[in-house]
């Protein structure tokens, strides 16, 4: 996947999450209207979370910012590295890897970011009707997790329950990040993690643009080349599964790539990559009839002749 270039209202923010003190550095705003104005620039960073996800950020933000905004991109690297910290079911030190050992003895109060994700990851559970799930296929489905929002609470209720945020980590993290630089007064930003990007505002030419491409050539002779405003963008290839098998998260049956990509767009990225994940999962037909079915989600699917299916909107 490959980024080109830059969109204003507000992104939706999940609750609980601290932002505290990212306000603090001082940053002002860029109005839209000054975007042609002299004074102006576009920062970029790369950087990778958990030593396994690369990304990188783009804003756009005035030169006499830029040493507020060096350190806020630093500040946001570093929130978002101790998210992931503390949703990697790998890490034994985890908020996730504790949940999955006490599985079945009660609720665990989390983080903000923790109860957030597993926000996240029910909705996508239930636009999909299962067809994603954090849950580990056996252990228990995500009808058996319970989120107390007031308490701050998650409870796995079957004893051995498993769950891992692998298949939505990369547009969560990529909302939490903007969400971050939204509390810090920008406004106008992308964010890529993964596979995954989610932006607002707009670049300094005007709407950020990006380029999917992949190596299997999924998108060979029809690149795509999507304008993202306020809005998260999701890609699932077969590319992804060629060193570890695709599991139908229903049955827990490793299949076949059921087709040769899609793409999702959504308000939040992490919906956009969950929605992706059970429209691959489901393959051309029925997948294009959930995209049709979701409420704010459009896209497309590339089925393995090639072909490509697009929803109504794309």
């Amino acid at each position: 996947m490959t980024c080109a270039k830059n969109g204003g209202k507000k992104p939706r923010t999940y609750k609980r999450v601290a932002i505290a003190g990212l306000a603090l550095l001082g940053l002002t705003s860029l109005p839209l209207t000054s975007q042609a104005q002299g004074g102006i620039e576009r920062y970029t960073r790369q950087f990778t979370l958990g030593g396994r996800l690369s990304g990188a950020i783009l804003l756009v933000g005035w030169s006499k910012d830029s040493g507020d905004i060096q350190k806020l991109m630093d500040l946001v690297v570093a929130r978002a590295n101790e998210s992931y910290a503390r949703l990697d079911w790998r890490n034994r030190s985890s908020e996730v890897y504790r949940l999955n050992y006490y599985a079945g003895k009660g609720p665990l109060k989390v983080s903000g970011d923790v109860l957030a994700a597993f926000q996240a990851a029910h909705k996508a559970s239930r636009l999909t009707k299962g067809a994603f799930d954090i849950a580990y296929p056996g252990s228990g489905n995500w009808r058996d997790i319970k989120i107390k929002n007031k308490d701050s609470t998650v409870e796995l209720k079957k004893t051995g329950m498993k769950v891992g945020f692998d298949p939505i980590l990369e547009g969560f993290l990529a909302d939490l990040m903007l969400n971050y630089i939204y509390a810090a007064n920008m406004r106008n930003a992308i964010i890529k993690v993964g596979s995954v990007f989610r932006g607002m505002g707009k670049d300094l030419r005007g709407a950020w643009k990006i380029q999917v491409r992949d190596n299997e050539g999924t998108y060979a002779h029809h690149a795509l080349n999507l304008t993202i405003g306020n809005s998260g963008v999701a890609t699932i290839s077969a590319g992804q599964f060629r060193a570890q098998p695709l599991i139908d998260l229903r049955s827990g049956k490793a299949i076949p790539p059921p087709c040769r990509g899609v793409t999702v767009v959504m308000k939040e990225a992490a919906l956009a990559q969950g929605v992706a994940y059970a429209v691959f999962i489901l393959g051309p037909n029925k997948g294009l009839e959930l995209l049709k079915k979701t409420q704010g989600a459009k896209g497309l699917v590339v089925d393995n002749s090639g072909k490509f299916l697009r929803s109504p909107g794309f």
